[in-house]
């Protein structure tokens, strides 16, 4: 089988190194092994490449290139200083040597253990590095000794994420487009397309833009092919290409026309010129599943060589990534013309793409297996073939005399818009249950009601409920109990889906399901009451309320807390046929993993309700998604409120600890700091840099406010705890020292980091805190002596959001109904939480939830308090 390798490398520089996060899955499957990582510092490895990059520009071909050939408007006297063959070897052999040292170092060598492990040596695998940083992205990471140990390894640059586009289906169309040729044999490159089997090229010489822009907005192209002059643009984002001897636009300028290109079925992108990353940067954002394009500038004999290897072996049937590798191995040939040929050409792709693969037709299938066998087996190829025949005629004779093929009707065409069931998934299967799975702890009644879903209603509904009796504070097998009690009635009921990170966060998806199930109960049941009873002294159940008579059930998603399953569950989800009475989805648990939903498979085909998404990147989504939790802007709020009774806003001094680049963290420390002196703000990235590093910058920085927003990834979490543990140890503590709604955790209690929290007097804002309101008080009757906390009344106001807009439909509720119902009328919208109204904003902030006011505050700032060695969260009053 083979795998799929992605190292998202976070933040970082060479200086102190990069934080990287590895995830290991099969194609077409889920991640199933992740890990944290880290590449060490080498503050010398830029210099290095910079020498390298300097002597193999100023190489005499190369020089000829960028001045006339396969470059854009390079100014000669830019070039004086000409290197030799020789010189460029010696620079990149001094580069050379170092990567090793480097790949070598004990970080990189323990990521490359986590690979071979999983990845035997005939297996295929894709290598795909994730990072914004240019000079990793120019490294020849081919010279890792990963891939001299994975032969059928090969490497690629990560584009951002996007739904996976179709299979390649012949013939394959191409369009071949033929720039200006000064000094360039661009023809060449035309011949060997348009000479490509089972394909349909169309090709476009030095075309005006309007030529080219109908072609790609008008063609159902699957490859676009383009020789001729590139180049990168000073910021690195974007290139442009001269397509006659008047044009080079730049690819921001033919957005319009690429974007409708991909949306008719644009899968690769070839790029046979210049200096192409940044046309890579620009046409992943626009989200071309796959790229080629050259590090720097190349000689034409190099881009032709290139060219013509890699497209004969991709259309021979050869694996996209291995034809990549084997054409760039073959580049290693003219090497003594071309120094350091085979490091140029590259491939950005995005990690959710299959690998691509040029169908052969069956025929030609046949014929080389046969020519295989016959060159191996000649005598047992003959004698088998013999009976093969016989075979065939003794089975196409009973087909001609069987009575059903005359009868037998051909079967309807299949409609493109019907959703198709992902049988070919079983790997996302044990990601989904409705009580036919354990997703959470089991025991044994649990497992016997899993193992009789669907078969013996009252078998599953009695061990459930024997479930609850020996473990009152498990949600999963509440929900579970619900969903048989619905589906024992033999009626059509009301389904909708909450997607939480349980092998990641189990304590957060217990938070949020105990919510879920908690208003499960009472809109079936009618009251907590009735279903409490039910479970606790076998009074019959009464639970026949629900939603305009129908009963809800839930589906429990484990969204594994990252991208990668995010998307595939989101896929599943709204294009599955056994998910089509899915109505509503509650998730994702953090703002990133919400906009990856839904910019990549929600959309507009389902109504999606976060009750824990905070980000203010979330309003400027195409796709509005409703979250029963106020935004980031007011826990922003409520922290400067806080800070107003304590410090005058124009002495603020402030430390910001938080996880660049993330969605939700980012959010919050944009917003704290907006109305900040930028010089009274020092910012640090929780994910690269150390703890020391940030309790120095303490000692020396003087602040009075130290602001720690981990995002919702564990060891981010953790190391925001070790900061504050840090600061408790420090003598001077006379700062005010705040947190995120992420600290609002187990471990901020627990006896690890409770007591520290207290001596630093963390406080940390939350939208709300526990205030012995009757919705307490029913959660006690469900859960006994565990507390629920913000997360689960969100979690509850989340299902009233769908109840309220199901009950108040005419007809029978669809998706389309339900999400109109709402969205259309979403300034008008109220419904009843657990604590409070839910309305939602309009604008700017639209489908946040209106800020919830305690106090004539804006949510609330709870402390950590310890008695005994047990310590809690409090309400800190001010």
């Amino acid at each position: 089988m083979s795998k799929v390798v992605v190292f998202t490398i976070g933040n970082g520089n060479f200086e102190q190194g990069f934080p990287v996060t590895l995830r290991i899955r099969e194609e077409g499957g889920t991640v199933y092994k992740e890990e944290l990582g880290q590449f060490p510092s080498a503050p010398d490895i830029p210099e290095l490449y910079n020498n390298f990059q300097n002597n193999y520009h100023n190489l005499d071909a190369v020089r000829r290139v960028t001045r006339l050939g396969r470059g854009i408007d390079v100014d000669p006297e830019q070039t004086t200083n000409i290197s030799t063959p020789d010189s460029c070897r010696e620079a990149g052999r001094a580069l050379e040597q170092r990567l090793m040292e480097w790949f070598e170092h004990p970080s990189m060598g323990q990521l490359r253990v986590y690979i071979e492990e999983e990845v035997g040596k005939d297996e295929s695998a894709r290598i795909i590095f994730q990072t914004n940083n240019e000079i990793l992205k120019k490294l020849p990471w081919h010279l890792w000794k990963l891939f001299q140990n994975r032969k059928r390894a090969w490497l690629s640059l990560g584009a951002k994420y996007n739904p996976p586009s179709k299979p390649l289906q012949t013939p394959v169309k191409i369009l071949a487009v033929l720039g200006v040729d000064d000094r360039i044999d661009v023809l060449v490159d035309g011949r060997v397309i348009s000479n490509l089997p089972s394909s349909k090229v169309e090709a476009l010489k030095q075309p005006t833009r309007k030529q080219l822009c109908d072609k790609l907005r008008t063609g159902n192209w699957d490859i676009l092919c383009f020789a001729g002059h590139s180049a990168t643009s000073s910021q690195g984002n974007d290139g442009v290409i001269q397509i006659n001897n008047i044009d080079s636009p730049s690819l921001k300028d033919l957005r319009n026309a690429f974007i409708k290109a991909i949306e008719n079925g644009l899968k690769l992108a070839i790029f046979n010129s210049c200096d192409g990353l940044g046309l890579a940067s620009k046409l992943t954002e626009l989200g071309i599943p796959q790229i080629i394009v050259m590090r720097e500038p190349v000689p034409d004999e190099v881009a032709k060589e290139f060219l013509q290897e890699f497209l004969h072996l991709f259309s021979q049937g050869e694996r996209f990534h291995l034809a990549m590798r084997k054409a760039q191995e073959k580049l290693e040939d003219i090497e003594h013309l071309y120094p350091y040929a085979s490091w140029l050409p590259v491939v950005c792709q995005n990690p959710a793409e299959s690998s691509l693969y040029w169908r052969q037709p069956l025929h030609i299938k046949i014929q080389r297996g046969i020519q295989k066998l016959w060159r191996s087996h000649k005598f047992a190829t003959l004698a088998t073939l013999v009976l093969l025949g016989i075979c065939t005629a003794i089975i196409i004779g009973l087909i001609i005399h069987s009575p059903e093929s005359i009868t037998q009707k051909t079967p309807p065409s299949s409609n493109k818009n019907t959703p198709i069931s992902l049988v070919n998934s079983p790997s996302i299967d044990k990601l989904f249950s409705r009580g036919d799975k354990i997703l959470f702890t089991t025991n044994s009644a649990k497992e016997r009601a899993s193992r009789e879903y669907g078969k013996n209603w009252q078998f599953v509904i009695d061990a459930y409920r024997e479930s609850l009796k020996n473990v009152p504070n498990d949600p999963e097998s509440l929900i579970y109990l619900n969903n048989a009690i619905a589906e024992a009635t033999g009626k059509d009921n009301i389904h909708i889906a909450v997607s939480v990170p349980i092998s990641k966060n189990l304590n957060v998806a217990e938070r949020i399901l105990r919510g879920v199930a908690h208003a499960q109960s009472k809109i079936n049941c009618g009251s907590v009451d009735k279903i409490v009873k039910y479970i606790n002294n076998n009074q019959n159940q009464t639970c026949t309320n629900g939603i305009n008579g129908k009963l809800l059930e839930v589906e429990i998603v484990d969204d594994g807390n990252n991208h990668e399953t995010t998307i595939e569950v989101a896929r599943r989800l709204v294009n599955d046929k056994n998910q089509q009475d899915i109505l509503a989805v509650i998730g994702h648990y953090r703002s990133e993993l919400t906009i990856t939903a839904v910019n990549n498979e929600y959309k507009d085909k389902i109504l999606v309700v976060s009750p824990t998404s905070t980000s203010t990147q979330l309003s400027q989504l195409t796709y509005t998604v409703l979250r029963t939790v106020p935004s980031d802007i007011s826990a922003v709020a409520n922290m400067h409120q806080y800070i107003s009774t304590k410090i005058p806003s124009a002495n603020i001094r402030a430390i910001v600890a938080y996880h660049e680049g993330e969605s939700y963290s980012q959010s919050i420390k944009d917003n704290f700091v907006k109305n900040i002196n930028p010089l009274n703000v020092s910012s640090y990235n929780l994910q690269r840099d150390s703890v020391e590093q940030i309790i120095s910058k303490v000692n020396t920085f003087n602040p009075n406010v130290i602001l720690l927003v981990p995002s919702g990834v564990e060891s981010v979490l953790n190391k925001a705890l070790e900061i504050v543990k840090a600061i408790a140890n420090l003598q001077d503590n006379r700062f005010i020292v705040l947190g995120s709604s992420t600290l609002y955790d187990d471990k901020t209690k627990n006896s690890t980091f409770g007591q520290a929290c207290e001596k630093s007097k963390l406080l940390v804002s939350v939208t709300w805190h526990r205030n012995d309101s009757p919705f307490e008080k029913e959660a006690n009757q469900l859960w006994g002596t565990t507390k629920i906390n913000w997360v689960t009344v969100m979690s509850y106001d989340a299902v009233q959001v769908i109840n309220k807009g199901l009950k108040t439909i005419t007809g029978e509720p669809n998706r389309q109904k339900l999400k109109d119902n709402i969205l259309n009328n979403i300034e008008n919208f109220r419904a009843k939480g657990a604590t409070a109204i839910i309305e939602f904003e309009t604008q700017p902030e639209k489908g946040s939830r209106k800020p919830i006011r305690h106090d004539n505050r804006f949510g609330v700032l709870v402390k950590v308090e310890c008695k005994n060695s047990s310590c809690d969260f409090i309400d800190e009053r001010f």
